[in-house]
């Protein structure tokens, strides 16, 4: 049995969880801890005091709440900053047999390749391995050839974005943390059927929507688009002249990603700026204001999957996460937009999470539990995190160079 520390940094608020694994690998919440925070914006630090506070009372509470003591959490990193890229490197056999050795070879050559100034490299990810003509091979030892070929899925971000996050943990007593891309661990919860066939998951945060497209069970691409939760939030303010934190409250509690599913009788409290006074107005209408800016994000999304070349690599459609998918009717917007199959990720086939998913704003923090106990993560120096049955055949690399 064994405990993990997770941290999900969003732009609004900073959640903790600490979760036990039990021998047979399940998951059981023991803690959760969150704390609202100004600090990001688009996952990018702009406070540090702010992040820093934010983040030793969420792990505090998480920590007392279980009865732990962590300070080695994993950590979430989102934002426009992040780029993925296929990188491949060759190894040269002279007909020798493919050892491990050969293999960590082709991956610290995809290391070197992978390095961009004033990016910092946050997880590599094998997809899989050519050997002279043989293609798609996804264990290439013991195999004999003349030429070994490594297809890799590299994500990196922004060395001053991560330097500052890595500072803000530093600041907060969590210096021993791993840093994993937010959608590589929302990938975790997808169905493995979803995986294997393709599948792209849209993460949907304040200010951010996090695009990954898996297929082959492992990522092909991922987007980050600087739109979010956020821009509903301030059409509602905008259009209903009500402070900012109002508008986000009416936006959770009573709007719809579509005016045909508000009720039509019912209405809602809207406090006004200043000194006006307070007024009702339907839910169709407060709906309305958002419906477009939902509509825009979905055709967005679209435009950048069909640029990319990837939408029919997510041959099973597109599973919709983060605090936005939780409107009522968001699912059947996109698949109007987009004539693409989309439905909002509230059930992972592990066990333990699916009360954390009941909110779809749970969605990162959760991907980090199930990223960790699939994995056995274990903080490290410099990290290079790859995903699902190919993290083992790179494991012993792992741990041998970092």
């Amino acid at each position: 049995m064994s405990h993990l520390l997770a941290v999900d940094i969003g732009s609004s608020q900073i959640k903790a969880v600490v979760a036990e694994i039990s021998d047979a690998s399940q998951i059981v919440i023991r803690g959760l801890g969150r704390a609202r925070s100004g600090g990001l914006k688009q996952g990018v630090v702009i406070e540090i005091d702010s992040v820093v506070e934010a983040l030793m009372r969420a792990v505090s509470v998480a920590n007392e709440m279980a009865g732990t003591k962590l300070t080695d959490p994993l950590v979430s990193v989102g934002g426009s900053h992040l780029i993925g890229q296929d990188v491949s490197a060759t190894v040269v056999l002279n007909q020798c047999e493919v050892t491990d050795a050969l293999v960590t070879q082709a991956m610290e050559q995809v290391q070197i390749q992978a390095r961009i100034p004033e990016r910092e490299i946050l997880s590599v990810i094998p997809r899989s391995y050519t050997l002279d003509a043989q293609t798609g091979l996804l264990s290439p030892q013991g195999m004999s050839g003349n030429r070994l070929l490594a297809h890799v899925h590299v994500i990196t971000g922004a060395s001053y974005v991560i330097q500052n996050l890595k500072k803000c943990l530093k600041l907060a007593g969590l210096e021993a943390a791993v840093l994993v891309p937010s959608a590589l661990a929302e990938s975790q919860l997808v169905l493995p059927d979803e995986r294997e066939l393709g599948v792209c998951i849209a993460d949907i945060g304040m200010g951010t929507t996090d695009i990954m497209v898996i297929s082959d069970g492992t990522p092909a691409w991922m987007q980050v688009i600087p739109m979010g939760g956020a821009l509903l939030t301030h059409d509602l303010a905008i259009a209903l002249k009500t402070p900012l934190a109002d508008a986000e409250h009416l936006k959770v509690q009573y709007a719809y990603a579509h005016t045909t599913f508000a009720p039509p009788d019912q209405t809602a409290r809207v406090k006004k700026i200043a000194d006006r006074p307070a007024e009702d107005i339907r839910l169709q209408q407060l709906t309305a204001f958002i419906q477009p800016r939902i509509e825009e994000i979905a055709e967005i999304l679209g435009e950048r999957l069909r640029l990319s070349g990837r939408f029919e690599e997510a041959s099973t459609g597109i599973v919709l996460c983060g605090g936005t998918a939780a409107l009522p009717g968001i699912s059947q917007v996109f698949e109007s937009v987009l004539q693409y199959p989309c439905r909002v990720l509230k059930r992972a086939h592990q066990d333990g999470l699916d009360g954390l998913l009941q909110d779809p704003s749970n969605t990162v923090v959760a991907g980090l539990l199930a990223y960790g106990r699939d994995q056995e993560v274990r903080p490290q120096p410099h990290w290079l995190g790859a995903q699902g049955s190919m993290f083992n055949r790179v494991r012993q690399w792992i741990q041998g160079n970092f």
